[in-house]
């Protein structure tokens, strides 16, 4: 069947009615509320569990197992299936998971005797309708829970016919009494498909077949498709009312991990709260609500009923009674068993209702097999009773064979299971100690109706021949006490809060006396049932609810549309291993949202403005998340932030990202939080906080890993105003405990448990030794076969392409784009490189963009030492490229334009050439922008070793024709240990990476840019941008770098004599941290320039935080860079 539950992730701020629990109560009125309109939200404490997850041998029923002692407090999991609760006099036995007690009950569906109802403790609205819509209740509840008998048509099942032998034998009224079972394959009233009952008898530890009506199966999809969110494990701790009439419901999730950080409750308002949490659960958070402040009555926990509950075996009969579910047992290997209970003595008709008893034969789950032999064994020696002792040989015999063979042979099989009901004086008293819900009614068991119960179950059990082995707790040894799955009372319903603590509707009193109410606070479950009823009370209490819903909707001018919807479409079910794990990160926070973080953060300190999260991490598929490049999960819990609210904050539609991409920065990831922040006053605040991974030295990862930087901003979304920031940490001891609430979920079992484990272990470890193992880290290569990506359209007009010749006939390609009628102006690249890294679309703004949205006609020249041309293989030299290449390139731009002159961009060996060109003669250029080098070049102490140790030329003679920056995983072992050499080569703090690309780059050039100026896609896609330079080249800028100005191949000076040919206007650029050419450089080229031809043709700007190329296609060079380059062509 389909799932039900949403994530609590995915929970809202506020809904129109939030239900708490999803038994009977709380899914009718889920359903039906959802039904009429309204916003519904379900919490429900335990977990949800479809057929086929339900226990099925004795290890998987202890795992369900959770128990609360006096004294001891709560033992076992939280959610497990079976919830015992034990006090001094009377135990409870209710189920825990979405469907509540349903679950585990046996669904036996009897309408109360109507003069239950006249009982005075009832309210007077509901015993002045002579059960009119009472009855509407229980017919409605009927239609959807299809109570049925047994069918004559199924197999004869020997513990019904034992008990109809009981019945004749004792001269009682027997049945078959309606159950919520299906017996045919079919669509059921809600919609969902249901398969026919296979008779194994396990219907008290869960139907694993999905043919018991539990809840599960009708009203809580119901409530789905009409819209209710519905979330598992969630424990509502209490409620209260808000100043604007609202209702805050405050929650714990459960096995988050939560609690080893004392988290405080989250919060979820309502206009309207229905507590349906079982009798037990509704009266404990009515209990806690009131010891926080709720005004309620007076008889809050009163009237507790265990509904005359009394459980009683007929041990080793002679009869094989096979009564005993089938387990893990195949269904073909075993006799059937038939639902747990399937008749009825009925026994209600006496002349007083307090005499009234009901006996129901019962199975018992295949689960507690193993136990059961023993078990009887001891009972039957301690507290039988045997109705047949001239059978004791024979009993003797069965009962040897249950010890040894196992409960499915001898004595086990031959047991009669009894549950009894009667009426009982509900005196019990429920109230809270220690937090835990307790039950006090001394002496319970010696009320009368359990010795006359005692003596039907013997007359019962005497026609079959075998030993009544009482209730094993009910007995004077100790104490006579009594266990009950019935429980009633607590929130009773009365005509006033001197007598009770709902009205007729379920509202709850708003004080110790009167009939005010609490609007929009309502029980509906067993606690508000008065009295004990004397039969199951699920259909009592489903038709109490189904009144409840009527007149909610109807006091609010709903309508509930009670229509077939016809069947609910099945739908996937994908349930993969996730990870959950909890954190705690703290530190301060300031409004001085003008500030840098660390700042903000001192003024919080200063001010003692604390900021504090306890967050739960949660992703439902760990393969899914580290596949994707968000590697994304869902996050929920508190904030406690005095600055906001005074009360904690609770977290919702909270997102995480694990080491994703910095798309602003070069070789960084981030861990990123996003989440809105809601206050219990309704104020909503949006969260955003980062953590920076970066390549640093290893001792920065602990730093790195647990700082995180935040700012708040009112409202939803970031949209809103940034109010404040501040910075957290996760301190040493918060982060072992972290790692101790660290969870697999939906694991199929502990091998994919641990593997789950280990792969997001090794993931998390992995990416922080990429980043802080040094050189020791794994290198990144470029895809020698990327996969094809989706590229951003440039805002350019069509390109239009013109191949020439250069004056040596080399062939060469200019590009057109014609953004205007500015210019035209031709843009010259550098050394190893092409065009492209003047229109890459890595970045938001490429130069060509920016020049066309300027109304430039620009051209970009390729000339022959462009990775993109076949000459770029050739070895050539910078003389050749100044002589040939950009006389023919500017002749040809003044050929198709018309133009008398060009304006020129030329970036690094782009712009030593043209420098070269001018110097030579180039005629036909009017103006000019260079970047970073020209006449002069100074160079820092590493780029002038490797020319004066001749390095180009010293790998010329050993036969290494050129240098390539394409690096790639696939090539052999020399090129790799190249690669792992080239990674120690040395470059500024921050500057290294694990880019094998980037380390080539470094290696053939000097480091050509700041890190910190390069988005994340530009660095990883470096490999599009360069390639291969040859060595003649290298050879010739080792050689100017020698000489420290232009020099032509042979080391002449046949250029710089020429300066008065570069009088024109010429705007030089130069990054500041440039580790390439340094700002000198072009600090030399303008004073001798100025010298000679004056100093009104020249300006200068160095670049801040910027280095070589990063001028060109650095993050931000669009507002940083570009705007002097305009500026100057647009004044030349």
């Amino acid at each position: 069947m389909n799932r039900l539950s949403s994530d609590i992730e995915e929970i809202d701020g506020e809904y129109d009615v939030v239900v708490v629990g999803s038994g009977y109560g709380g899914a009718i009125m889920a359903s039906r509320l959802a039904r009429a309109g309204m916003k519904v939200c379900v919490l429900e404490r335990g977990r949800e569990r479809t057929p086929g997850e339900y226990p099925n041998t004795a290890l998987e029923a202890v795992a369900e197992m959770q128990m609360n002692l006096p004294e001891v407090g709560h033992e076992g999991s939280r959610t497990g299936l079976f919830d015992l609760h034990v006090n001094k006099d009377i135990g409870v036995l209710v189920g825990c998971g979405l469907g509540g007690t349903s679950l585990i009950n046996a669904n036996v569906s009897i309408r109360a005797e109507p003069r239950v109802f006249d009982d005075p403790r009832w309210p007077a609205e509901l015993r002045s309708e002579k059960m009119e819509h009472l009855n509407t209740g229980y017919m409605l509840a009927e239609r959807m829970l299809s109570p049925n008998p047994y069918p004559e048509s199924y197999p004869p099942l020997p513990k019904l016919t034992a008990l109809q032998r009981s019945a004749q034998a004792m001269g009682q009224p027997f049945r078959r009494t309606n159950i919520n079972v299906t017996f045919k394959d079919g669509i059921n009233a809600a919609g969902v498909a249901q398969k026919a009952c296979n008779n194994c008898g396990d219907c008290c530890s869960g139907c694993n077949y999905g043919s018991k009506n539990t809840v599960l199966m009708n009203y809580l999809p119901d409530a789905k498709r009409h819209g209710a969110h519905i979330f598992v494990e969630v424990s509502v701790r209490h409620v209260e009312r808000r100043n604007d009439g609202k209702w805050n419901v405050h929650y714990q999730v459960l096995d988050t991990g939560r609690e080893a950080f004392d988290a405080p409750t989250l919060v979820v308002t309502a206009k309207i709260v229905v507590l349906s949490a079982g009798t037990l659960g509704s009266t404990e958070i009515l209990l806690r609500s009131k010891e926080l402040g709720l005004p309620v009555s007076d008889q809050l926990g009163q009237g507790f009923s265990g509904n005359g509950d009394m459980l009683g075996f007929g041990y080793n009969c002679t009869p094989q009674l096979d009564g005993l579910g089938f387990g893990h047992r195949a269904v073909s290997a075993t006799s059937p068993v038939g639902p747990c209970i399937t008749g009825v003595i009925d026994m209600r008709n006496q002349p007083d209702i307090k005499d009234d008893i009901i006996i129901e034969e019962g199975s018992i789950p295949g689960a507690l097999a193993p136990l059961l032999p023993l078990m009887f064994k001891v009972a039957s020696c301690t507290g039988g009773s045997n109705t047949a002792p001239q059978d004791a040989v024979a009993q003797g015999v069965r009962e040897a064979e249950s010890l040894l063979l196992g409960a499915y042979h001898g004595a086990t099989m031959h047991t009669q299971t009894y549950l009894v009901m009667g009426h009982e004086a509900n005196c019990g008293t429920m109230k809270l100690e220690s937090d835990q819900l307790r039950i006090d009614w001394p002496q319970v068991g010696t009320e009368p109706i359990f010795e006359k119960m005692n003596a039907r179950l013997f007359e019962t059990t005497a026609p079959l021949e075998g030993v009544l082995v009482k209730d094993p707790i009910w007995s004077p040894k100790v104490g006579d006490k009594l266990i009950t799955v019935h429980p009633l009372g607590g929130c009773m319903m009365a005509d006033s809060a001197e007598s009770g603590v709902v009205n007729h509707k379920g509202t709850v009193f708003a004080s110790s006396a009167g009939a005010a109410v609490h609007e929009g606070l309502y029980v509906c479950d067993g606690s508000i049932v008065p009295v004990s009823l004397g039969v199951n009370p699920l259909l009592t209490i489903s038709a109490l609810a189904e009144r409840c819903a009527i007149h909610l909707a109807r006091d609010r001018g709903l309508h509930i549309d009670y229509s077939d919807k016809g069947p609910i479409p099945p739908e996937p079910q994908t349930r993969k291993p996730g990870i959950r794990f909890t954190e705690t990160m703290k530190g301060y926070f300031s409004k001085a949202v003008d500030s840098d973080f660390q700042t903000a953060a001192d003024l919080g300190k200063q001010e003692d403005s604390s900021f504090k999260f306890i967050l739960t991490i949660v992703s439902e598929d760990v393969d899914a998340m580290l596949a994707s490049p968000e590697h994304e999960a869902r996050t929920l819990g508190t904030v406690d932030a005095p600055a906001l609210s005074g009360r904690p904050l609770t977290v919702t539609h909270g997102t995480f990202n694990l080491f994703v991409q910095d798309p602003d920065a070069a070789d960084t990831r981030l861990m990123k939080y996003k989440m809105r922040m809601r206050s219990e006053e309704g104020r909503s605040f949006y969260f955003y906080g980062f953590k920076v991974i970066k390549d640093r030295p290893f001792w920065d990862a602990w730093h790195d890993t647990t700082t995180l930087y935040i700012t708040i901003h009112e409202g939803e979304d970031e949209t809103g105003p940034a109010i404040g920031k501040g910075i957290l940490v996760i301190e040493p001891e918060d982060f072992i405990r972290q790692l101790g609430t660290l969870d697999v979920t939906n694991a199929k079992n502990a091998e994919e448990r641990l593997a789950t484990t280990v792969k997001f272990g090794r993931y998390f470890a992995g990416v922080v030794y990429d980043y802080y193992g040094g050189v020791a880290a794994p290198l990144e290569f470029a895809d020698s076969n990327p996969p094809p990506e989706k590229r951003r359209p440039l805002r350019v007009p069509g390109p239009r392409f013109y191949p020439f010749k250069s004056g040596d006939g080399v062939d060469l390609l200019l590009t057109r784009y014609q953004g205007g009628s500015k210019g035209p102006v031709m843009l010259a690249h550098g050394l190893g490189v092409s065009s492209r890294i003047f229109s890459t679309d890595t970045i938001e703004t490429n130069l060509l963009e920016h020049l066309v949205a300027h109304g430039y006609d620009v051209w970009l020249l390729d000339f022959r030492s462009s990775v993109l041309l076949p000459a770029s293989k050739t070895q050539y030299t910078a003389d050749q490229i100044a002589l040939y290449d950009y006389p023919a390139a500017v002749a040809k731009v003044r050929e198709a334009t018309g133009a008398a002159g060009v304006q020129v961009v030329a970036h690094c060996y782009g712009a030593t050439t043209f420098t070269m060109a001018m110097l030579a003669g180039l005629k036909g250029v009017r103006s000019a922008v260079i970047s970073q080098i020209s006449t002069h070049v100074v160079t820092p102490a590493m780029v002038h070793l490797k020319a004066g140790l001749h390095a180009p030329s010293v790998l010329d003679a050993l036969g290494v024709g050129s240098l390539t920056t394409n690096a790639s995983s696939h090539e052999g072992f020399f090129s790799r240990l190249y690669d792992r050499a080239l990674a120690l080569y040395p470059v500024g703090d921050g500057e290294h990476c694990n880019s094998a690309v980037c380390h080539r780059i470094s290696f053939m050039y000097s480091l050509l840019y700041e890190h910190a100026q390069l988005n994340y896609a530009t660095h990883d896609r470096l490999y599009e941008l360069f390639g291969e330079a040859t060595m003649r080249a290298f050879e010739g800028l080792a050689l100017m770098t020698r000489k420290g100005h232009v020099v032509d191949a042979e080391g002449k000076d046949v250029y710089l004599p020429h300066l008065d040919r570069m009088a024109i206007p010429i705007r030089f650029i130069h990054g500041a941290e440039n580790q390439c050419f340094l700002p000198a450089s072009t600090e030399k080229t303008v004073e001798v320039l100025s010298a000679r031809n004056g100093a009104g043709l020249y300006s200068r700007n160095v670049i801040p935080g910027y280095g070589h190329i990063d001028c060109i296609f650095g993050k931000s060079a669009s507002t940083d860079v570009y705007p002097f380059m305009v500026e100057h062509l647009d004044r030349t």
